[in-house]
């Protein structure tokens, strides 16, 4: 025997290199699956960043302070948060961004706009993670107003009885809730996904609710949105 059973049979590739039979698998396989595990490796490091700011109550300022991180397909969602608006109300918007509500409120409207970042004139920058939480009172809003902001919240009841604090009226909020059913398995990808997205809560719709009533407001209307639920809060006559 000279060996030849056991030497690696060596092929030339397109380029004209030398490349055994295994490169040119893990070559092929690289190109099948390579993207989905640096996505994979993306998302998982996404989540262990998520998850380290959750434990530390901490807002994504980063995030929020781009404008890649401000959605233009979430002004579907403002339209139907305004359409829930009464016209000649003093609105105030948490979470403002690119303050699309300002010119989809109803008419007679005054915009107070706030959120973690100075969004322009007259913002209020305000952290709702951070306590004490402002006095709201010079603004004297009516109706306070979420859209995508609530999931991101650790204490939406103590948020909700802020507002009721601060003599807010009425609350138009979006919120995706945690669903209430569900295996280990389920509730550990539900876990991951909000992780991923970093919210800081896991409220199902009805604690959600709850945390609102619990500072005196009631549910008068709800919407859709994709996945989430739209709420019009009120506060009720006895609060």
């Amino acid at each position: 025997m000279d060996g030849t059973e056991d030497r690696v049979v060596m092929q030339v590739d397109q380029a004209g290199a030398c490349v055994s039979p295994g490169y040119r698998i893990a070559r092929a396989v690289w190109r099948r699956s390579g993207a989905k595990l640096l996505a994979a490796w993306g998302g998982a490091w996404r989540v262990a960043r998520n998850a380290a700011m959750w434990a530390l109550g901490r807002a994504d300022y980063r995030r929020w302070a781009s404008p890649q991180g401000l959605e233009a397909w979430w002004d579907q969602r403002t339209e139907l948060l305004a359409g829930l608006i009464p016209a000649g109300s003093r609105v105030i918007e948490f979470g403002a961004g690119r303050r699309t509500l300002e010119r989809l409120l109803p008419a007679g409207c005054t915009y107070i706009p706030s959120d973690l970042v100075d969004r322009g004139p007259g913002t209020i920058v305000c952290d709702l993670n951070h306590r004490p939480l402002p006095n709201l009172g010079p603004y004297s809003p009516e109706v306070a107003v979420f859209g995508g902001v609530l999931e991101y919240i650790r204490d939406v009841a103590g948020v909700a009885r802020w507002l009721s604090e601060q003599n807010v009226r009425q609350c138009v909020a979006s919120f995706d809730p945690a669903p209430c059913e569900g295996g280990l398995l389920a509730r550990l990808r539900e876990l991951l996904r909000r992780r991923y997205f970093g919210y800081m809560n896991n409220l199902t719709a009805e604690q959600f609710e709850r945390a609102f009533g619990a500072a005196g407001f009631e549910v008068v209307a709800r919407r859709t949105w994709t996945r989430q639920i739209i709420f019009h809060f009120q506060r009720s006559g006895r609060s």
